[in-house]
């Protein structure tokens, strides 16, 4: 019997969501701010999955490109400026551990943001039990791992976690192994159309596009690449939608920007006919729900 998939993920980020809409309440801001924010900090991955737009290595070239630790402090000074009661995320399109300076970036976001949380998904690769030591001794609250290799290997991943005492919030294993017929062991999705369903053996997903709902994911996540470009979406894959630059302007102020709200406009009222959002297929609305609402008060309404 094939497996049913889901995505523990969707789940703790709507918690996430609730209990932080409501911090914002008596914030200087008259609409809502991120909850989250990915950082794509490397320009690599080790892996060419199947399922993911890196597989095409033309498109897709592995690139000795990074994020900068002085541009992260700028990051994280507006973010402390700002009191930001969210959480960040290294992920993106590319493997974390990549980074040669990752231990250095996780103390200063321990450093400038004691009280927030820090969270990576690897693939786990490059993950060994005093990598994820140091990782957590310097601030790291969460690590999720995405096992793309033989499930026996989740013993070694299970052992680290034992050892280190953190429980399954900490440090999650998720098996992306389970092979085409089970999906890959995820929730997929064509990254804005950046994966062909066909070339997977997965015509059956092919949807009609654009859908016609709209999108959370503007509403609660903020997206940064490593040269600094902020995206609309972290599903995005084409970095077609590009709403500002960090390393030039203040996040906040990309966060408020025109670019994003044309869009947030036409996506809370169910239209996705213009790029990328025409050519995604994913359901944006299983999360970030209370964003959705301040951000209809905040247009709509006049008021937060």
């Amino acid at each position: 019997m094939d497996k049913k998939i889901t995505d523990i993920n969707i789940k703790r980020q709507d918690d996430f969501n609730r209990q932080n809409i409501v911090k914002q309440e008596n914030t200087k801001f008259g609409y809502p701010i991120f909850s989250s924010i990915e950082i794509n900090i490397h320009g690599s991955c080790n892996r060419r999955c199947a399922f993911c737009p890196r597989v095409d290595e033309e498109l897709y070239p592995n690139l000795d490109e990074y994020l900068d630790v002085e541009f992260f402090k700028k990051i994280l000074s507006e973010l402390r400026d700002n009191n930001y009661s969210g959480r960040m995320g290294f992920s993106g399109f590319s493997e974390p551990l990549l980074h040669n300076s990752i231990f250095d970036l996780v103390k200063l976001y321990k450093e400038y943001l004691p009280n927030n949380r820090l969270e990576i998904v690897t693939n786990g690769d490059y993950l060994n039990f005093d990598t994820a030591k140091a990782l957590f001794d310097n601030g790291l609250f969460n690590i999720r791992v995405s096992l793309y290799t033989n499930p026996k290997n989740e013993k070694k991943f299970l052992e680290i976690r034992k050892k280190l005492n953190l429980d399954e919030e900490r440090f999650i294993v998720r098996h992306r192994n389970l092979g085409r017929k089970n999906d890959f062991g995820l929730v997929l999705n064509n990254r804005a159309g950046s994966v062909d369903y066909s070339r997977i053996g997965q015509k059956e997903k092919i949807k009609e596009l654009p859908l016609k709902q709209g999108c959370n994911y503007p509403m609660f996540k903020l997206f940064i690449d490593y040269n600094g470009d902020c995206l609309l979406c972290s599903n995005d894959w084409t970095k077609n939608k590009i709403i500002g630059n960090a390393k030039k302007q203040n996040i906040y102020d990309i966060w408020n920007s025109e670019k994003i709200n044309q869009a947030r406009k036409k996506l809370l009222k169910n239209e996705r006919n213009f790029s990328p959002c025409n050519k995604c297929d994913v359901d944006g609305l299983l999360n970030g729900n209370e964003f959705k609402k301040g951000w209809e008060k905040h247009f709509f309404e006049k008021q937060y």
